[in-house]
Order: structure tokens, then sequence, then C-alpha cells
């Protein structure tokens, strides 16, 4: 009887290990493919476009640098910002935005 109280056991470890992977490992897999799909949307982006940079300001696209972008944040303030330090494009809140507001 010891036996069956003994896989038993170890069913119910791995079982727990198990879980204790999709805890842990699955967010950050669904973080990473959100990073991606941030970064393709910032090499695809053209001047006039709407960013949203640390801090919550937000810019629109005056130029392009080599691994930075030029932010237009006021009639004559600019800022060079790297493409890594953009948080997100107005035009993604927008539609959000419509949504939260027919509730």
């Amino acid at each position: 009887m010891e036996t069956t109280a003994q896989g038993g056991g170890m069913i119910f470890w791995l079982l727990m290990m198990a879980f204790a992977f999709i805890v842990i490992f699955m967010p950050a897999r669904s973080q990473k493919k959100r990073e991606q799909e941030l970064m393709a949307k910032v090499n695809a982006l053209q001047k006039g476009d709407q960013v949203i940079i640390p801090g919550g300001i937000i810019g629109t696209v005056a130029g392009f640098k080599d691994n930075a972008i030029e932010v237009k944040i006021a009639e004559s303030v600019k800022l060079t910002v790297l493409k890594t330090a953009i948080v997100g494009l107005v035009n993604d809140l927008q539609p959000a935005a419509k949504e939260g507001g027919a509730k």
C-alpha cells in the first residue's frame, strides 16, 4: 500500500510543477509577444504619427536618426528618444477610449 501512496504523491508533485511552470512562464511569453508587436509598430512609424514616451508624454514624430526618433512635444520643443523608449502609440489607445465611453 505504501507504493500506491508514494506513486500518488509523485503524480501530485508533477502536476504541481506543471502548474507552477504555466503560472510563471506563460505571462512572460505573452509580454514578450506584446514587446515584439510594439517594436514592429515603432519600426513602421512615419512622420506625423503620435507616440507616447515615458512619463505619459504624447508627441508627434518629427524625424528619424539611427536608433532614435525625434519627437515634437510642443511648438518649438523636440526631444530625441531611443526607439526602445517608445511605450505606445496614440492610435492604439483611441479604440479603447471609444469602447470605454460606450459603457
